[in-house]
């Protein structure tokens, strides 16, 4: 019977196993960390695309019929609400936009209520659009596309 060397064997050792692990490790975190970043870019595409749609769909309205698209009574602190974005145009009178009241509008957010904040709103006085809830983007959270 051959007697089998196991000096002489070839095969992976447990360090370089070890290595291949970290790297694949360091990989991954990188992967998911701008995985992360694309989904804000998404969202904050997402908010833009809403507020461009329904600003178009406004102007049509309102050259019609001569008045806003809104809901309910005026939004007290929404100003506040908004964090500084607020457009120096903008006076203290905000509104829930009624979407049903535009027609062919679908929307990636928006749709909730005033509790959740999770509305789009317009302003009385500059006809400035803003999503109330934000959309975090880059550690900083938008209610309006960035000008």
């Amino acid at each position: 019977m051959r007697k089998i060397n196991l000096k002489s064997q070839k095969g992976i050792t447990l360090v370089i196993l070890i290595i291949t692990i970290v790297i694949l490790a360091i990989l991954a975190s990188v992967t998911i960390v701008h995985f992360d970043s694309g989904t804000d870019i998404r969202n904050y595409n997402y908010m833009c695309a809403d507020i461009e749609l329904l600003e178009n769909k406004i102007l049509i309205y309102y050259n019609k019929n001569k008045t806003l698209p809104t809901k309910g009574n005026v939004i007290s602190n929404a100003s506040g609400m908004l964090q500084g974005q607020a457009s120096s145009r903008d006076n203290n009178n905000y509104y829930e936009i009624d979407i049903q009241k535009l027609s062919n509008v679908t929307l990636n957010y928006g749709g909730g209520d005033i509790a959740d904040k999770n509305i789009y709103i317009i302003n009385e006085q500059s006809h400035e659009v803003y999503y109330l809830k934000g959309v975090v983007y880059e550690g900083n959270t938008y209610y309006t596309p960035f000008k």
